[in-house]
């Protein structure tokens, strides 16, 4: 018996409306959102090995926000360009607060 040919399909996504205007508003703020949460993500904060708790409490706050955290290991002199860190926590007046990076 032989096998039917099978008529070849364009992949349409059924969830969004085709042809409208309204589609192509709701398509354009969709990718908005992902682009700004894809922007947010990249966003990494790397945090310095350290045992001092505030830091701790610190990357704990941050991650309960939804931040990105990199954490160092012991003696790491880090590379931010290779972990992909724009950010980082540190300690200023007791308090430790996200900066950007200083090269």
């Amino acid at each position: 018996m032989g096998r039917q040919g099978i008529k070849d399909q364009a992949f349409t996504n059924l969830l969004e409306p085709i042809g409208s205007d309204a589609g192509r508003a709701d398509q354009d703020e969709r990718r908005e959102r992902i682009a700004e949460i894809n922007r947010m993500a990249a966003r990494k904060i790397y945090v310095p090995f350290s045992t001092d708790m505030k830091q701790r409490a610190a990357a704990i706050e941050l991650r309960t926000q939804g931040k990105n955290l990199v954490s160092g290991m012991p003696g790491q002199v880090p590379d931010f360009f290779e972990l992909g860190c724009p950010l980082q926590l540190v300690e200023e007046d007791g308090e430790y607060v996200v900066r950007p990076v200083t090269f």
